[in-house]
């Protein structure tokens, strides 16, 4: 008695290994529940099996599996209704109860009355059906077929009802999946619409601004005739406004192209030293406006690297820029170096004695339309630092940042060498 119990539950683990391994291997759902069916089924000397679940009415059972059948079983129950989730056969039996129920004899068994024939015709005389439970609820049922009357011990229903454990696991596991295909869809849906709506909008917004541009930057020059003390700074506030608006719908067209795809990068070796001295000679008039100081630390060899000239250009304005913004007092410095852990890759640093930040607002500085609150508040989209970490991964590269309170900050654009 105590050999064949251990061999039962040898053979039972062992079913229970094999589906398992099934789950956890890259199977699609069918392919499991084929392999549940085939492994339960040799486990009770079952020549044949079904697994039913719910339609998305709930309200009858459809074959999601089948062994050892004819090709036309499911469509003869297809004839007769299919089967109806109450308690009007074995399987529906099981699935409003959530319990195990089986049939010794289908032949003389009343449930089994109105399809008996399809069954005996099929040469099966006894079944037994284990709920499927999916988040507390049936979902459908594992069924087993036996060739002669049979009824069922206790080691067998024990089995089925680990198997169908299994089961239930890997259709919770499908549909979870198939949830989060769907909401991934969704979100790429979403994040394509958005970044439509952000390139047309910039386009269609950005002739009219450039027009009032124009037309302001004539009437400060007083082409078309003298003006006031007073006119020139009402003219000069349209200027700077539609200035920064043509700003933000710049950077929003820059967001749009690059989750796009539509930015291109033209990766040539270029010379560094001679990037970062365009940049500084540029912005100097705004570090000495605020009387601070701006340098250039050049490698003592040439740093050629590879990168888009201009997008390099682009990404270190706005690193110099957002410097001199944020720097009340002290000094800007831009320096080239290369990795000394890594040859192939070289460091362009600006550093500030600004504002410096906290630990816990630097994961947030490179988030799209995230402005940290500071109190030195300056207009702008929050999108610059985040244009400039895309454009810098899109040529190989990439942005950190080492900054404290106080102490200012050092933000790093790394680039391949050439």
């Amino acid at each position: 008695m105590a050999a064949r119990n251990l061999r039962q539950r040898i053979e039972e683990l062992t079913v229970v290994a094999d589906i398992a391994s099934a789950m956890l291997s890259p199977l699609e759902l069918h392919e499991v529940l084929d392999v549940a069916l085939e492994k339960a089924g040799h486990a009770i000397g079952a020549p044949s099996g079904s697994i039913t679940l719910l339609s998305a009415d709930k309200t009858h059972l459809e074959f999601a599996a089948v062994r050892g059948l004819s090709s036309h079983y499911g469509d003869r129950f297809r004839e007769i209704g299919f089967l109806p989730n109450d308690g009007s056969s074995p399987s529906g039996m099981a699935v409003s109860t959530g319990k195990p129920y089986w049939v010794a004899n289908i032949a003389r068994h009343p449930l089994c009355a109105t399809w008996k024939h399809i069954t005996l015709g099929e040469g099966f005389s006894a079944l037994i059906c284990m709920p499927l439970i999916v988040g507390g609820e049936a979902v459908g049922s594992l069924n087993q077929y036996l060739a002669r009357p049979h009824r069922f011990r206790a080691h067998e229903v024990r089995l089925l009802e680990v198997v169908a454990q299994q089961v239930s696991l890997a259709i919770e596991r499908a549909r979870l999946y198939d949830r989060l295909k769907q909401q991934h869809a969704a979100a790429t849906a979403a994040s394509e619409h958005k970044s439509r709506f952000l390139a047309s909008m910039s386009h269609e917004l950005r002739s009219p601004m450039t027009a009032i541009v124009g037309f302001a930057d004539l009437l400060q020059n007083q082409i078309t005739g003298s003006l006031n003390a007073g006119q020139l700074r009402q003219i000069h506030m349209i200027s700077a406004s539609a200035q920064h608006i043509m700003a933000v719908l710049n950077d929003a067209l820059d967001v749009a192209r690059i989750e796009a795809g539509q930015i291109e990068c033209l990766i040539e070796p270029v010379n560094a030293a001679e990037v970062m001295c365009e940049v500084t000679d540029m912005l100097e008039p705004l570090a000495r406006a605020k009387r601070l100081g701006l340098g250039v630390h050049q490698p003592d060899a040439p740093l050629i690297v590879r990168c888009d000239r201009q997008r390099s250009k682009q990404i270190l304005v706005n690193l110099v820029s957002n410097a001199i913004k944020f720097t009340p007092r002290g000094r800007i410095e831009v320096s080239g170096f290369r990795d000394r852990a890594l040859p192939n890759h070289a460091h362009i640093a600006v550093s500030d004695t600004g504002i410096g930040l906290r630990a816990d607002q630097v994961p947030h500085l490179f988030q799209e339309f995230h402005q940290l609150p500071t109190a030195y508040q300056h207009l702008g989209t929050g999108l610059g630092l985040a244009i400039s970490r895309k454009l810098a991964r899109l040529m190989g590269g990439d942005i950190e940042v080492e900054s404290s309170p106080g102490h200012g900050s050092t933000f790093t654009l790394t680039l391949e060498t050439a």
